[in-house]
């Protein structure tokens, strides 16, 4: 008969939810994926005549992500998996700092949180079984996992547990989870950024960090406009998330593929772009820019969605030497353009054009609202800009 000697720490103890009273017994430990993967249940539940489970499906595209990364990189697990066993003869096998669980005799390791983990470490043990890798194999068996134990023969005290784990718990944000990445990789991280370009998410590194340098320039058009967490900013602004998102559409181009240093091109792109624009209709930003919805998460989306179209068409219909990206008066002309053609309806029907139409609450917005929307006003700055061309010399 299998036995497995568990070292662990006794903790506090739980309460029960029906006693109201602290007695159930908590443990501490490490044990291995191997003996984890082996004896755990997952008490999934279902609609079934006297089911009393209460676990929610697994995420199958989230389990083999991370069992694939389990299979071919070290994964540190920080985070306790909480498990239960529901016979409370195990106390009679707890001997100082060691408990002696016997699977036969005392039935499955519940796990009432970290489903996934231990679900993607099965999956790379099999993925490694499957390409008769022993060696990764024998790796992933000896990965040590912390768990949390309590002893418990009442389901509802697991269904509980559960609860306020998962109800209290807090997703990582998207605009954190973009600026902890791109802080751990300027520290070091390769292997995250190893990570990042398999799977083509490397520019994100290169646009969080010409968003953090330009909303600290006073001189810049986006000067405290790009909402990081814990920062003060002036309104209107974008979230870096989203503002990150819009600046693929500079640093993934042609053009900056084609540089050596695709940070300082990218950069020097943008900041021209948005001066430009500045220099065009200055009364349009700085302490006019709240009357405006050129600065919100909606303008800046569908012009950065321009810039593609307008760097073709300074191309074509401006001089040599009114052609450089970088240059903010090569784009002085193309937003003059756009502009004064700029012409729609508000939400109260009454027609705006010229920079009227960018007003706050104006057409613009009723026009660019959602995402459909704004792929329409996109298309919309494109015709404007290249209705009745001809070139300038």
């Amino acid at each position: 008969m299998e036995e497995l000697s568990l070292k662990v720490i006794k903790g506090p103890n739980f309460k029960d939810t029906l006693s109201k009273e602290n007695d159930i017994p908590y443990f501490i430990g490490y044990m291995s994926a191997k003996d984890l993967v082996a004896h755990h249940k997952i008490p999934y539940s279902s609609l079934e005549k006297g089911d009393d489970g209460y676990q929610r499906p697994a995420g199958y595209a989230r389990i083999g992500a991370f069992a694939k990364k389990i299979a071919n990189t070290k994964v540190d697990f920080p985070t306790l998996v909480l498990l239960n066993v529901r016979d409370k003869t195990l106390l009679n096998f707890v001997k100082g700092s060691t408990i002696t669980y016997v699977p036969d005799m005392h039935d499955k390791l519940y796990v009432m949180d970290g489903q996934h983990r231990v679900l993607a470490l099965k999956t790379a043990m099999e993925i490694a079984m499957q390409s008769e890798d022993e060696a990764t194999l024998d790796k992933i068996n000896n990965i040590q996992i912390p768990f949390g134990l309590t002893i418990t023969e009442s389901v509802l005290n697991e269904m509980v547990i559960f609860y306020d784990v998962n109800s209290n718990a807090k997703g990582v944000p998207a605009n954190v989870k973009e600026q902890i990445n791109a802080r751990r990789v300027a520290e070091g991280d390769d292997e995250l950024l190893k990570q990042m370009e398999l799977t083509g998410d490397d520019w994100k590194i290169l646009a969080n960090r010409i968003l953090e340098e330009v909303v600290k320039d006073y001189e810049n058009v986006w000067f405290k406009r790009i909402k990081f967490p814990n920062t003060e900013v002036m309104y209107p602004n974008v979230g870096n998330f989203a503002m990150t998102k819009y600046l693929s559409n500079i640093i993934n181009s042609n053009e900056t593929k084609m540089v050596s240093d695709k940070l300082s091109f990218s950069k020097e792109v943008f900041n021209a772009y948005w001066d430009g624009f500045r220099m065009a209709w200055p009364k349009a930003f700085d302490e006019n820019a709240s009357q405006y919805s050129i600065q919100t998460a909606m303008g800046a989306d569908v012009f950065m969605r321009l810039w593609p179209f307008m760097k073709d068409w300074i191309v074509r219909n401006q001089s040599s030497n009114a052609q450089d990206l970088r240059n903010p008066r090569t784009y002085v002309k193309p937003f003059k353009k756009i502009i004064n053609a700029s012409f729609g309806v508000d939400s109260s029907g009454a027609q705006k054009q010229g920079l009227d139409y960018w007003l706050k609450g104006s057409a613009a917005g009723a026009q660019g609202a959602g995402e459909a929307g704004k792929s329409s006003l996109a298309g919309k700055l494109e015709m404007w800009l290249s209705a009745d061309e001809q070139f300038t010399a």
